[in-house]
């Protein structure tokens, strides 16, 4: 059936996704490009620390940088295993 509001062009893609619909994050990162974004996130927020003088601002802004690096791993990971 076609509508009349000119956006039949614009229908979602109609890819087949697991039980909970997280398989993009596996297919964006298990690609090369993807896996070097990662490793970058990782060594940048991951495998650095801030000195002795970083002020509570800047500790919550590397850790809120932090837990979104890992809530990126847990999802990639998790894909990877459904």
């Amino acid at each position: 059936m076609m509508s009349d509001n000119g956006w039949d062009w614009f229908e979602a893609e109609n890819e087949t996704l697991s039980e909970n619909g997280s398989d993009h994050w596996q297919a964006c990162f298990d690609s090369d490009a993807g896996a070097k974004v990662l490793a970058d996130l990782e060594r940048h927020f991951l495998q650095t620390a801030l000195g002795p003088d970083a002020s509570t601002a800047a500790i919550w802004m590397r850790e809120g940088k932090r837990a979104l690096v890992l809530q990126i791993k847990r999802l990639a990971e998790r894909s990877a295993e459904d």
